[in-house]
């Protein structure tokens, strides 16, 4: 269809120009006046037509560069604003569930509250507030377990629920605090430009609102793409500018996280000490909160400052302390990015036999994720190390 497009727009201003030429009945003057037009329509449109093709082009290049197989792992915060929480709350039709379910994905027993949820979902006295509110736990727990188009559409319906709340500043909180969710979404199905949008247009709501746990949250989120593009300073301004407002509203989940963020920007700058310090400080305040998530990310993120600096078999340990705890969560995509890297450290160590090990459990998992991407690339990783391994099979010995 672009392409049509882009044909006409370039085959029409010709065609004009042809039949202005044929008109006997203007001036020369006047037809030279529209050819000018004529020829100034092609140049703008071909310049349009070349400036989409590259936008395109950094698109495709940006998007390439997420489907990888993830080293490190995203933190984000699953709190609603405490309006949505007390709406939902003060409902005597589902109070109960909601505690029961809420205890639920407290202990990551994510499928249980999931169904606690949808029975919740299933009282006739909700409010609009309330439906929005629950399908956006049931959109968390989904995207928790790795079902990212599940959870996407339970996002949807929260927003569409949303648009008939009567309250102003209700309705906005729910779509800006959805806009975020739903970028969310886009960062993990490898659409970063999509991210971005999305969490930019949530920001901006954010703002009008002065709701600054919802801006701080944005902004941690957008640094977060913009590390991932190799945007460095531009990621680690915007976890800065978070982190300022997280402090000013005490948010000690949002501190961590913003914390954690840091030291992964002054690890991709290669600053390993600076990022141990930022993990080391993350890490003393998840440990008090007791977020298994955010300990196990750590750990992981140790693992990754470790093997830069050729401390491979520390690495391996630190890697190994995440597994241990992402296994207990159950969560998919922590323990896939933990077995990602131990495969890979072993295979910096030569251990091809065990990193096929931790390769091989991953592709398990990914076959139950939305992932069909990492699962392709991490298959050719293993078909190059199967064929290296025949080629020194079949290699002579020499006398």
């Amino acid at each position: 269809m672009d392409i049509l497009l882009n044909i006409v727009s370039l085959v029409g201003p010709v065609i004009l120009a042809f039949y202005i030429n044929s008109m006997q009945s203007i001036s020369i003057q006047i037809r030279i006046i529209l050819w000018i037009v004529c020829a100034a329509i092609i140049i703008f449109d071909l310049y349009l037509i070349i400036k989409d093709r590259k936008d395109k082009g950094e698109r495709i290049k940006r998007e390439t560069m997420y489907n990888r197989l993830f080293e490190k792992l995203e933190l984000f915060e699953r709190q609603l604003p405490e309006i949505l929480l007390d709406s939902t709350k003060r409902n005597p039709s589902i109070n109960k569930m909601f505690a029961d379910a809420r205890r639920q994905e407290g202990h990551y027993n994510f499928k249980q509250a999931i169904e606690t949820y949808k029975q919740c979902l299933k009282q006739s006295k909700n409010s609009k507030t309330d439906m929005a509110t629950l399908n956006i736990f049931i959109g968390q727990c989904y995207f928790f377990l790795s079902q990212s188009k599940t959870a996407e559409k339970y996002f949807r319906e929260a927003m569409e629920q949303g648009k008939d709340i009567e309250d102003e500043r209700l309705k906005t909180l729910v779509a800006a605090y959805l806009l975020g969710k739903i970028g969310n979404i886009y960062h993990h199905l490898g659409k970063p430009d999509d991210a971005l949008s999305y969490y930019q247009r949530a920001l901006e709501f954010n703002r009008k609102l002065g709701y600054g746990n919802g801006e701080a949250q944005n902004l941690r989120n957008i640094g977060t793409v913009y590390g991932e593009i190799n945007e460095r300073n531009k990621a680690l301004q915007y976890q800065e500018d978070a982190l300022d407002i997280d402090k000013k509203m005490n948010n000690q989940e949002g501190i961590a996280i913003c914390l954690t963020n840091i030291g992964s920007a002054y690890h991709d700058f290669e600053q390993y000490d600076d990022a141990e310090k930022f993990y080391l400080e993350a890490l003393d305040i998840f440990q008090k909160k007791e977020n298994l998530e955010g300990i196990a990310n750590i750990y992981n993120l140790k693992g990754l400052n470790q093997n830069s600096r050729g401390n491979t078999e520390q690495a391996i340990n630190q890697y190994k302390e995440a597994l241990k705890i992402n296994r207990k969560l159950k969560y998919c995509e922590g323990v896939t990015t933990n077995l990602g890297n131990i495969g890979l450290a072993y295979i910096t160590l030569g251990e091809s036999q065990k990193a096929l090990k931790y390769y091989n459990e991953a592709i398990e998992l990914f076959e139950q994720m939305d992932a069909q991407p990492r699962k392709e690339i991490l298959m050719k990783i293993i078909n190059v190390m199967q064929d290296e391994k025949m080629k020194k099979r079949s290699k002579p010995v020499q006398l």
